[in-house]
């Protein structure tokens, strides 16, 4: 149930919903089975030729229904690509409109949005959080006086959450008050390190300041002026839109949409807005152009600028093939790649992956979407700078199609494993409807037990579960996220009394949820 906040390149997450990568892909409506539904919609420059077919392989290989990309070069887009299908059960396309989640890639969204109140004087980044959130307090009584607005967009402190992480982008049961609770205990590693807690606590600034939503407010003053009508950050939308595109995964072998997506209720400001790759051209035009777009100023050039820079350092910095991260600015991993500055920041969820690119310096800007969670985008993104730039490194594909094979083999063990011992009459030592209803915990919200075809299967807020059964009374829930989490029944006097979950099998934290 707990979600470890981020480092630099993956969202870990721990409890009843598990690890989830930023990576992504796509065109195989069934596995190694490519659909024809792609195009491209621009003119291919020469030095991109052969990449869409490379792309398509590499979707076959890494099982990815679909992928999408822009490549913004002295602001004009110069190519578009989009392959495969947005919904591999209806067979739709990838279009230039389609609707993609882009997860933590909202964070530079969300910290320019700040910094155009620092701009007007209404934040100060170097005041501290308190002086915006008077309820603000974490373990750390200094801290708790001294950590700043600038150390919440640098995720310079380290200030970590699983609890807040898990409530709030997985199950939807964050309320205010676990917010503050959960707060309370948050510790902080006193140097770098990337955690969502930074960028939520980031979106209850921009709300405490303008008393608006950080959605609405976001919309207002960075969506609309860059021209993004094809961005939003509520889910009913993305998901209500005809065209947008499934997260999708494996299931006996065949690529299908998942059962967890996001909600209104888990769109959070660290990761919480869908976009169009013709909505993300426009978002690199705009910070290519410096904080303007066609004639408009969305943010000044200094302020924008300051986003690029390095306002925390890695301890020890982070390479993949020709990039580094060396720190991250603001909404920002900033570092060389092949010595030239590069600005970049991926997302990533169950089915779903973004990566968007800058290199400031050669006026070259890259977006890609997917709906899978592998690493196609990092492929699709490299690819493109490295043909724009002349380069010709090592291939990185065959290790990643060495990984899917792992990844199919996990998941066919998985759902052999639930098969073979599902949480039914003789895994329990009471009869099955002993075990229905819902428990509560004030920390946590309630979790729904229900029983369809003699199992039982459970619901926690936006997730839901298949059950194994592990031994009397005891069994693993798992949400399709990643790792089932450890649970067990509490009976006493042939009565259901509570279920308990192991939420982080490293702290030993259980979860008790009481009967109803």
């Amino acid at each position: 149930m707990i979600r470890r906040p981020t480092r630099v390149c993956s969202l870990i997450a721990v409890g009843l919903v598990a690890t989830v990568r930023l990576w992504g892909g796509g065109i195989a409506a069934v596995a190694g089975q490519p659909t024809k539904a792609s195009m491209t919609t621009s003119a291919v420059p020469e030095e991109f030729a052969g990449l869409r077919e490379r792309w398509e392989q590499a979707m076959r290989d890494l099982d990815v229904p679909g992928l999408a990309v822009i490549v913004v070069r002295d602001d004009k887009v110069i190519y578009t690509e989009t392959l495969g299908v947005r919904d591999p059960q209806k067979n739709l396309p990838v279009t230039p409109d389609t609707i993609f989640y882009i997860a933590s890639c909202t964070k530079s969204f969300v910290a320019m949005a700040v910094m155009t109140l620092v701009e007007e004087g209404k934040v100060d980044l170097d005041a501290p959080v308190k002086k915006y959130l008077p309820r603000f307090q974490i373990a750390d009584p200094n801290l708790t006086e001294t950590l700043t607005v600038r150390d919440l967009l640098s995720h310079a402190k380290g200030l970590a959450s699983g609890p807040i992480v898990s409530l709030d982008a997985f199950s939807g049961e964050i309320t205010e008050e676990r917010f503050y609770r959960w707060l309370k205990e948050a510790k902080a590693r006193g140097e770098f390190d990337y955690t969502n807690l930074h960028y939520t606590l980031a979106g209850r600034i921009v709300e405490s300041v303008t008393g608006r939503s950080w959605k609405d407010f976001l919309e207002e003053r960075i969506l609309k002026p860059a021209g993004m009508t094809r961005t939003t950050a509520y889910a009913s939308r993305m998901y209500g839109d005809a065209d947008s595109a499934l997260p999708c995964a494996l299931d006996d072998g065949k690529l299908v949409p998942t059962r967890v997506r996001k909600t209104d209720r888990t769109m959070h400001a660290a990761g919480g807005l869908g976009a169009s790759i013709k909505d993300l051209g426009q978002w690199l035009r705009l910070n290519l152009n410096r904080g303007s777009i066609d004639g408009r100023v969305v943010l000044s050039e200094d302020r924008t600028v300051e986003m690029w820079k390095p306002h925390a350092k890695l301890k020890s910095p982070m390479s993949r093939g020709a990039r580094t991260r060396e720190g991250y600015g603001f909404g920002w991993n900033v570092g060389p790649f092949h010595g030239t500055l590069m600005m970049e920041h991926g997302g990533g969820y169950v089915g779903t992956a973004a990566l968007i690119a800058i290199l400031p310096e050669q006026r070259i800007g890259v977006a890609v979407v997917a709906n899978a969670s592998v690493p196609v985008t990092e492929i699709a993104m490299f690819d493109v700078c490295n043909r724009l730039l002349g380069l010709n490194p090592p291939d990185t594909l065959p290790n990643l199609k060495r990984e899917a094979e792992r990844r199919r083999q996990r998941q066919t063990d998985r759902e052999k494993a639930l098969a073979a011992s599902p949480l039914a009459a003789d895994g329990l030592s009471l009869p099955i409807a002993s075990y229905m209803g819902a428990y509560e915990s004030p920390d946590w919200g309630a979790v729904t037990f229900t029983a369809a075809d003699g199992r039982l299967t459970a619901r926690w807020g936006e997730l839901s579960f298949r059950l194994q059964s592990s031994g009397k009374d005891q069994f693993l829930a798992d949400s399709g996220t990643g790792d089932p989490d450890k649970c067990r029944f509490e009976v006493k006097d042939r009565r259901v009394e509570a279920v308990v979950i192991t939420v982080d099998d490293e702290t030993k934290l259980e979860a008790r949820f009481i009967r109803k």
